[in-house]
């Protein structure tokens, strides 16, 4: 079977979502989730859980080297999470302006400002939370400040320039890492576009292929005076396109509505059969809800009637099937007709109408459906399409 005529493709606008490539069966959105970069919120509590670890490593290593002085452990948790603390606030601005592209004259008086200001806060810590008293000591009774400052003046202009470079380093790689994954986001949805147009450009190739066929029988029984036939035709066509318009647009439809608009094709080209063509419709019920592309069988059964059907002038039957098997949908399309030539290659050799099916199936399912055809030992020929029995978990909009 095959089919060579040719219509013009049309083409929507359409809107998608981020994807690579589709196989709309084994990509989700989890499976291709473009990780954002941490916001300003994420950044402070990563900074608050630093500093509380950091405070209560620095206080461990103190607290234990003078374990037998009495001091107490919480004062001393409490004193390197206060000193600690001002990288909490600053982390999330630092990053937000190393990340701008904040030029060194600017970094670098920020940096600055920030020693005395650490500095204060650090002596002001040591004086009120008294990390290093024994005893019962009340908290109301300060260290004197300054030299609680001048004591912590070599820790902050050791590790003060340190933390503020790994937050401007930090700030940059943030603000690569954002871009990278705008440019990214942007890539996928152009690729998940291109895909969904070129999807429904098959989709619109397809609903008018059968038109013309249909037309080029209602001319043919014209030229042959039977008038009767070719009125009836025009009717039955004018219900099936109805039918068709009132289909939803999605690229899905359920196996139901599949075989009823076929049922609604096949009693339009009764007329050009009379009384030649038999239809046996062996579905099982219970595959009725399942998903399936909308306006799959149609192009079959019509390459079954025009090449397998058509040339004979002995009656032909048409068998339209569908059963499960292992987690699995299995349609078919049975002709006893002239069947398949030997050379016969699907991917060479078939028409529009099955070229699209081939399409159409690689790009939703991938690698997990297929179409494929063969000749029966009694003769004609076997359309078969195997598809998951479930729907891909991206659907496609149309």
């Amino acid at each position: 079977m095959q089919s060579t005529a040719h219509c013009t493709v049309g083409c929507r606008r359409l809107v998608g979502v981020g994807a690579r490539g589709y196989n709309g069966l084994t990509m989700t959105h989890s499976s291709w989730r473009l990780d954002r970069p941490f916001s300003n919120r994420t950044v402070s509590v990563m900074a608050a859980a630093g500093a509380a670890v950091l405070a209560l490593m620095s206080a461990a290593q103190v607290y234990l080297s003078m374990w037998n002085h009495g001091h107490s452990l919480t004062r001393m948790v409490l004193w390197q999470f206060a000193a600690w603390a001002l990288w909490i606030g600053a982390a999330p601005w630092i990053l937000r302006l190393a990340g701008r592209g904040a030029r060194l004259r600017v970094l670098l008086p920020i940096g600055l400002a920030l020693l005395p200001l650490h500095l204060v806060l650090a002596g002001l810590a040591t004086a009120w939370l008294r990390p290093f008293a024994t005893g019962e000591v009340p908290w109301g009774a300060p260290y004197p400040l300054v030299p609680s400052m001048l004591a912590a003046v070599p820790y902050i202009l050791l590790v003060d320039p340190v933390v503020y470079a790994l937050l401007i380093v930090g700030g940059r790689a943030l603000t690569a890492s954002h871009r990278a994954w705008q440019l990214q986001l942007r890539e996928s949805q152009l690729e998940s576009d291109l895909s969904r147009a070129q999807l429904d450009a098959l989709r619109l190739e397809i609903e008018p292929h059968f038109l013309f066929n249909t037309l080029n029988s209602v001319a043919a029984l014209i030229r042959l005076n039977d008038n009767g036939a070719a009125l009836a035709m025009l009717l039955r066509l004018s219900d099936l396109m109805r039918s068709t318009l009132d289909r939803t647009a999605g690229q899905y439809t359920s196996l139901g509505e599949e075989v009823a608009h076929v049922a609604r094709y096949v009693d339009l080209q009764r007329a050009r059969f009379n009384d030649r063509l038999s239809v046996v419709y062996a579905v099982d019920r219970a595959c009725d809800p399942l998903p399936v592309p909308a306006f799959l069988l149609q192009p079959i059964v019509e390459n079954a009637l025009r090449h397998g059907l058509s040339p004979n002038t002995r009656p032909g039957r048409i068998e339209i099937g569908a059963r499960q098997d292992d987690g699995s949908l299995r349609l078919w399309v049975r002709d006893d007709g002239s069947g398949l030539p030997a050379s016969f290659d699907l991917r060479r050799d078939a028409g529009t109408g099955l070229r699209n099916i081939t399409a159409r199936l690689e790009r939703i399912y991938g690698t997990h459906a297929r179409l494929t055809l063969r000749t029966n030992e009694a003769g004609g020929t076997t359309a078969e399409v195997l598809l998951p029995s479930v729907a891909p978990a991206v659907t496609v909009p149309a």
